[in-house]
């Protein structure tokens, strides 16, 4: 699909013209834009940073390695980056002035799986975790007002926990296991590939007690770990895959949970083409602010597919070069970005509204709307 572009002068870039000099901030609202992780290659560092509503560069906050998820926290002018697995740290700050609020490390025994979610008051958080010696996957509760002390810990129900969602009920987590056990002292290396066994767990948030959990019953679907997601307006939640066979094989990787119903985890309709396309992987799972359309992005597919809800029929897709982070616009469409400096919103139509360029930055896996 041709795109409409905005480009900004590169040169103007590198001498900080049109975007924020460290320590400033360009004029905007605390509460709109968007947040994302990325890479400066300008000037060699992992960053978390603000993306105005107009697609421009608001501020940066360096970080002391790769970045993964974003959050914020509901009511205040506060948001969370989490680094990404093994993960070491874990970093609030001001959505206004980008500035470190507080840094938080992993309990012993533990690394963060680089996802994390507030309550709906703002005053707990849920991290993935693991709890690398035995393997299991659990969830680190930590008191927001108390400095982001962690108070507790329960499983996740699986190995491998990573995209946690708070369901519309404030009390349930929905967590992805996306059945792969690592050590940090393995780095990223995968260890229980013959073994896994991926899960989606529903789980009460205070108490820690597994409510519901739905695994594949394909024994080919195994290996297909489950690790992003986005809650639909109805209850369902929508899930995309990474598939960790290599010999070539195409299965579907975007699939429906309803837990109103006995039917398990339902596959999402894709061309053929499309689904080859993909790669096996998805990167992210976002639905928009109207609750009418379902975006998963694929960076080694180089592109973004698209359903109409609630029925989820299949609506087409964009190529987006290394394209892997989505978030909801706040008046509907999707924006995503790419590893090439890319940021773009689309609308239903899947017709581009607004694309912008920024230079020497390579945006990350995810972007999270300050408005959600």
């Amino acid at each position: 699909m041709a795109m409409n572009r905005r480009t900004f002068n590169a040169s103007m870039i590198a001498l900080g013209l049109g975007m924020a000099l460290p320590g400033g901030v360009r004029a905007a609202g605390a509460k709109s834009g968007f947040l994302s992780t990325g890479y400066d290659e300008l000037h060699v560092r992992h960053l978390v940073s603000r993306i105005g509503p107009n697609l421009d560069i608001v501020w940066d906050l360096a970080l002391p390695a790769r970045g993964h998820g974003t959050a914020v926290r509901p009511g205040t002018d506060e948001g969370l980056v989490v680094a990404r697995r093994p993960g070491e740290y874990a970093i609030s700050f001001g959505l206004t002035d980008g500035e470190e609020r507080h840094h938080i490390t992993p309990a012993p025994g533990r690394h963060f799986y680089g996802h994390a979610v507030y309550s709906r008051d703002g005053n707990t958080l849920w991290m993935t975790e693991n709890a690398y010696e035995s393997g299991v996957g659990v969830i680190g509760v930590y008191d927001v007002a108390m400095g982001y002390k962690r108070i507790a810990e329960y499983s996740s129900g699986g190995i491998g926990p990573h995209q946690q969602l708070l369901m519309a009920d404030g009390k349930t987590l929905a967590v992805a296991n996306g059945g792969i056990r690592t050590h940090p002292d393995k780095g990223r290396e995968k260890l229980n590939i013959g073994t896994m066994r991926p899960s989606l767990a529903y789980i009460d948030a205070m108490s820690g007690r597994i409510a519901d959990q739905v695994y594949f019953e394909d024994l080919r679907q195994q290996k297909l770990s489950i690790r992003h997601m986005a809650a639909l307006p109805d209850g369902r939640v929508a899930i995309g895959c990474q598939d960790q066979e290599d010999d070539g094989r195409t299965l579907p990787l975007v699939y429906i949970h309803d837990r109103t119903n006995n039917q398990g985890l339902q596959p999402m309709e894709v061309p053929d083409g499309i689904l080859q396309r993909f790669n096996g992987y998805c990167g992210s799972v976002a639905c928009d602010a109207r609750g009418q359309m379902l975006a998963v992005s694929s960076p080694r597919g180089g592109l973004v597919g698209f359903w109409a809800l609630p029925a989820g029929k299949w609506e087409g897709h964009i190529e987006l070069a290394d394209g892997c982070g989505l978030a909801p616009g706040p008046e509907g469409g999707m924006l995503a970005s790419s590893g090439s400096g890319r940021v773009g919103r689309w609308a239903e139509t899947l017709a581009p509204t607004e694309t912008s360029e920024h230079a020497f930055r390579r945006w990350d896996n995810h972007m999270t709307s300050i408005l959600a």
